[in-house]
């Protein structure tokens, strides 16, 4: 998986969606645990290996190196050896004769450099991200910035968000200081523990960051929500029972395969007193005759825009995102997130309310985006009312913005 990662353009979340289906239990755990391991602590191998490599090496090779560094990271002292055999052994199978040697050479000497990378003199080889996103850091959180970094490299908990408190919780769910989240533990059993929760919609797998926006938006029951971006459906899911099951939803997202998993989400929220239906359209391209295409209404009390972004705010959770990341991309989130609000703009009710919500921690894609929208002339018609930031260093989940306009008249 980390050569396809390397020497492909597919995210890792695809990838290990692509493991065989026999790939269950222990050893999905192990393959999981050794990709994203590799991934995670990459940019501090990669750092130690520069040393001891002439050129750059071919995926394959490389993929060996990072696991095999991630490993070693991992361990004890006196583990290495026993890591590094089994690396060499195992390349016997992947890599000619003349890259066994080589990699045989590497390795024993990887231990010492990767001790070498000193976390105050080289922070961004210590903990493993692109030079430039940590310059770039240092300078919006100077006080904070390493305690960012920190966080990134930890393992994210996973965690439950049951809606209905009356619900019997299986043994292995620990509670937390957010209402309705629980932490789930080894100790539960997807099969029998988990998926009949979801399943019936009772509960749905999300990170307690996730709750931000649709708290803002608060919809009620009987409103009509617009729900834009809205793949795979866990805010619809949070807005379903904030509305008591009554009302109506209408969820927007791209065509392509998101679309099958919201649909999926939206069946088990469906009754005859919430109607839930999907518009596949560009939000930059939608316009009023989509909506009454559909005998949909056109202005809505109530719009959720969870805008695409860089991604900054969950790097813990998905920390290829420091792999894919480049310098211009926050800027280029920025004008698409600045567009996509004017356009969702449009669709709200005279004093009804909008929800502009990313999972970045950037004040470019947050403040900047809500301060640029309020200036121009479509703006001008909204207020701002409430503010939801989520820094995961100081809130101890994901990073996230949520901002509450409401339109005046």
């Amino acid at each position: 998986m980390t050569e396809a990662y390397l020497s492909g353009d597919r995210k890792a979340d695809q990838l290990l969606d692509e493991l065989p289906t026999e790939f269950i239990g222990d050893r999905r755990a192990a393959c999981q645990s050794l990709f994203l391991g590799a991934l995670r602590h990459g940019h501090r191998s990669k750092a130690a290996l520069k040393g001891l490599l002439r050129k750059k090496a071919k995926p394959g090779v490389e993929a060996i190196l990072l696991v095999s560094g991630y490993e070693l990271l991992a361990a004890d002292a006196e583990k290495h050896p026993k890591i590094i055999h089994h690396a060499v052994e195992r390349s016997k199978q992947l890599v000619n004769r003349f890259e066994q040697g080589f990699l045989n050479a590497v390795l024993r000497k990887l231990p010492e450099a990767l001790a070498r990378i000193d976390a105050e003199a080289a922070p961004a080889a210590f903990y493993s991200h692109p030079e430039w996103l940590v310059s770039h850091w240092k300078r919006e959180f100077p006080q904070s910035y390493l305690q960012l970094l920190e966080w990134d490299q930890g393992i994210p908990a996973t965690y439950l968000k049951i809606y209905d408190d009356s619900i019997q919780k299986p043994a292995g769910l620990e509670a937390t200081d957010w209402p309705q989240f629980y932490r789930i533990t080894p100790k539960l059993s997807w099969q029998e523990d988990l998926h009949p929760l979801l399943n019936k919609g009772n509960a749905y797998i999300k990170d307690p960051s996730t709750r931000l926006a649709p708290a803002l938006l608060a919809p009620q029951a009987g409103e009509s929500v617009l729900d834009l971006c809205a793949a795979p459906g866990g805010k619809a899911y949070d807005m379903a029972h904030a509305m008591t099951g009554k009302g109506q939803i209408v969820a927007v997202d791209l065509p392509g395969n998101r679309i099958a998993r919201l649909e999926a989400n939206l069946s088990t929220l469906r009754s005859t007193d919430l109607n839930c239906a999907i518009i596949e359209s560009d939000l930059l391209e939608l316009e009023a005759a989509t909506f009454q295409a559909q005998a949909l209404p056109i202005a809505y009390d109530a719009v959720m825009l969870d805008a695409p972004c860089s991604n900054t705010g969950v790097i813990q959770r998905r920390t290829d995102v420091k792999w894919r990341l480049r310098p211009k991309d926050i800027a280029q989130c920025a004008k698409l997130q600045l567009q996509l609000l004017h356009s969702a703009a449009r669709f709200v009710k005279a004093r009804g309310r909008i929800v502009y919500s990313t999972c970045s921690i950037e004040a470019a894609e947050n403040s900047e985006v809500i301060e640029q929208f309020l200036k121009s002339k479509s703006g001008q018609k909204f207020e701002l009312v409430d503010t939801a930031i989520s820094l995961p260093w100081k809130t101890g989940h994901d990073g996230a913005g949520a901002f509450l306009l409401r339109r005046k008249a």
